[in-house]
């Protein structure tokens, strides 16, 4: 029996030795990926410290092209020689040296597909990548020459983080400062409006004749949320309406059950606390705050908190000539969100844990729709739509910038007749030449006013053929990235 134990503890032995050979290589890796992650974190820090890297938000309403956008932005940035940017002073200098993609420290969040997008841009047919339907982050480390006085030319680099989100989320940050009760009051108002009434009568009717009292059918409040989601779908393709919220019911099919109770007349917050939990009004609420504790607040924690600054791309065009409900929706949306962010410049400390919007920039893209004589005029009515929703923003020193910009130009500009005129391919590769109602730089005073705009929306373009020699086409995006870089380059 004694060499029999001999054995076994001769075995155990081995064991241990061939466990203990095996964890230090896993031990050694873990000591060696801790080291790089505390180094990266160091680099952050001094980077953000010495102001050579910014975190930029990006979205867009719906149709904007916010996928367009990023690609045009990181292709022209990454290719001087090919790209013309003569707005944007380290290209017109010859100081820009080119960028490189890399993915984003520590955000979670899967990398913008920009070779894909780049691809259809480029393909020999092109056609318009892909839209996104989740947050993206990336580091675009943007290489410049720097001249110094009485010293050899260096080389400096400017680290962008480009958060991009799908714009549908943004309109849920709102939700952040109402309860269910207030956005229930805040949708009972909205649902009044002409667009919308019109829209759904009978869903309107349904929830209006739901009694926050009485004891919940979970299943036919399942059925009102199908019927809901429907609705907001329906806004946005037929009015082009922008304030519609839960945002992520645009999005995906998840059944998040947050429909609105259109009557709470006579009941005030302590009556409707006092509701039992089997209630109408207590099990929508649950929903209403279960969407917003597990999608909206998590959303802001990991993606708002490191903004520095946030760019918004509209679809400027297709809200004008949608009619004045679209324009003032809108409007609405800019002004719910004008409280949103946290705005201000960034001191030390809050610059590397808690960093402020010290600039809030607004885009109306697609500008290669109208012709060049009208540009200006759609600035003036984005600005128009910010300045109001936004004076009590500037008051407290926020900088909010307008510009208008096509990231891809699809046309150019020719005569007919003596008149000018735009051409291009439409979504179908057929060329046309087409023009453009007048756009004015004020909006209609009367309603008789919109019916310059009715029926008159400009067609759909698709990119221009040619891209894969090297070149895209653009309008003012040099001006934007003057506007959203030039103060650190």
């Amino acid at each position: 029996m004694e060499p029999k134990l001999t054995e076994c503890v001769s075995m155990e032995h081995e064991d241990s030795v061939h466990t203990e050979s095996q964890s230090r290589p896993r031990l050694k890796e873990k000591l060696r990926r801790w080291g790089r992650e505390a180094q990266d974190k160091s680099h952050w820090a001094t980077e953000r410290l010495l102001d050579r890297r910014i975190c930029i938000g990006i979205t867009g309403l719906s149709g904007a092209g916010k996928s367009t956008f990023l690609t045009s932005l990181i292709y022209q940035l990454s290719n001087p020689e090919k790209s013309q940017l003569p707005g944007f002073a380290p290209a017109l200098n010859g100081d820009l040296l080119g960028a490189e993609l890399k993915p984003a420290l520590d955000s979670g969040l899967n990398p913008f597909d920009y070779e894909t997008c780049l691809s259809a841009l480029m393909a020999e047919l092109p056609s318009w990548p892909q839209s996104t339907r989740e947050a993206s982050a990336m580091e675009l480390h943007i290489h410049l020459r720097s001249r110094r006085r009485f010293r050899k030319a260096g080389r400096k680099t400017l680290v962008v983080e480009l958060r991009d989100y799908p714009g549908e989320w943004l309109m849920d940050l709102p939700l952040l400062r109402m309860d269910y009760a207030e956005w229930c009051r805040h949708q009972t108002h909205l649902l009044s409006t002409d667009a919308r009434s019109k829209l759904a009568p009978e869903l309107a009717a349904q929830l209006a004749a739901l009694s926050p009292q009485a004891s919940a059918d979970e299943v036919d409040l399942d059925e009102l949320w199908v019927g809901y989601r429907r609705f907001l779908l329906n806004c946005r393709a037929r009015f082009n309406l922008s304030y519609l919220q839960p945002g992520r019911a645009l999005l995906d099919e998840e059944a998040y059950g947050v429909v609105p109770l259109l009557d709470l007349r006579g009941l005030d917050p302590a009556q409707l606390a006092a509701l039992p939990e089997s209630s109408v009004f207590k099990i929508l609420q649950a929903r209403y705050d279960r969407y917003v504790k597990n999608q909206v607040r998590p959303f802001v924690d990991s993606h708002f908190r490191h903004l520095d600054r946030q760019l918004v791309l509209v679809d400027m065009i297709g809200a004008l000539f949608a009619g004045e409900q679209s324009l003032e929706d809108m409007r609405l949306a800019f002004t719910h969100l004008a409280d949103t962010f946290r705005y201000g410049e960034s001191g030390v400390i809050s610059k590397l844990w808690r960093p402020k919007v010290n600039r809030l920039l607004f885009a109306a893209t697609k500008v290669d729709q109208v012709l060049a004589a009208d540009h200006d005029a759609l600035r003036q009515l984005l600005g128009q739509q910010l300045q109001q929703a936004f004076s009590d923003a500037r008051h407290r020193g926020l900088p909010v910038f307008s510009e208008a910009i096509a990231a891809v130009r699809c046309s150019r500009e020719g005569q007919r007749n003596g008149r000018r005129m735009l051409m291009g391919y439409d979504l179908q590769g057929q060329y046309l030449g087409f023009e453009n109602a007048e756009i004015f730089s004020q909006l209609p005073y009367e309603d008789q006013g919109w019916s310059h705009y009715a029926g008159a929306a400009p067609p759909q373009l698709r990119p221009p053929v040619g891209m894969q020699a090297g070149h895209i086409p653009h309008i003012r995006v040099d001006a934007l990235l003057n506007l959203l870089l030039g103060d650190k380059v």
